[in-house]
């Protein structure tokens, strides 16, 4: 089981099965973001595994922190569209959060609420002359988990 692909994958199924206020947001996980700014024609959200930091916490056990990005973007033309993209990431950021999911079964096991959910707006004042409006969202997801091999 990877843990890193699996958190990801049951994030973006939870995220893409939400009913945004912006209608034609799409949810779609990936390994890499590449964007052209024609694809940000509509709010898009990509989920991608992040890392890992590892904690021994017992002899045989250890505390696992599995990190998924999650980029929200889009290309807008006025302040309203701005206003409305601040509104979508604060409504990713409370499903985030909430962890109410339809997909519970999907999650592996061991995988609860996130302990730590922080977002970026406009992260190094990237492409603000393309009026791409972007945040990033790192999410930490901890995990104890056996120091042993599988059989």
């Amino acid at each position: 089981m990877s843990y890193l692909r699996e958190i990801a994958d049951s994030l973006a199924d939870g995220l893409a099965a939400v009913s945004w206020s912006i209608q034609s947001t799409t949810v779609e996980r990936k390994n890499w973001v590449a964007v052209d700014i024609e694809e940000l024609a509509t709010p898009r959200i990509y989920v991608t595994p992040g890392g890992a930091t590892m904690s021994r916490v017992s002899r045989a056990t250890s505390q696992a922190d599995y990190s998924v990005a999650v980029f929200i973007g889009r290309h807008v033309q006025t302040d309203a569209d701005v206003d409305g993209m601040i509104d979508l990431a604060d409504e990713v950021l409370l499903h985030i959060r909430a962890h109410d999911w339809g997909n519970a079964e999907s999650w592996p096991e061991g995988v609860t609420s996130p302990m730590e959910v922080e977002i970026e707006l406009n992260p190094d004042d990237a492409l603000n002359e393309r009026n791409a409006w972007r945040a990033a969202v790192n999410v930490t997801y901890r995990v104890f988990l056996a120091d042993a091999l599988p059989e």
